[in-house]
């Protein structure tokens, strides 16, 4: 099944639903967004190593190459 499939079984669903039975989907929803981005604030900034070595020259270097590298495949496969 598609991801386009899926979608159309979900709003199918979700046209079957009443009023309070949407609203309550769509409020279970947002708590499930809240929660997710209130752990992605806390996650970077709980763990000072973590982030220390993400500053660190090395790293930095190899997310720098890591990037050349993508740019590169791209250019070799639009001459092909």
């Amino acid at each position: 099944m598609t991801v386009k499939q899926t979608n159309k079984t979900i709003a199918g669903e979700i046209n079957k639903l009443n009023d309070n039975e949407t609203f309550a989907v769509l409020n279970y929803i947002s708590q499930l967004l809240t929660a997710r981005i209130s752990k992605q604030r806390e996650n970077p900034s709980s763990d000072d190593l973590i982030v220390s070595l993400s500053d660190a020259y090395e790293n930095k270097r190899a997310r720098q190459v890591v990037e050349w590298e993508k740019v590169r495949r791209q250019n070799v496969q639009r001459a092909v």
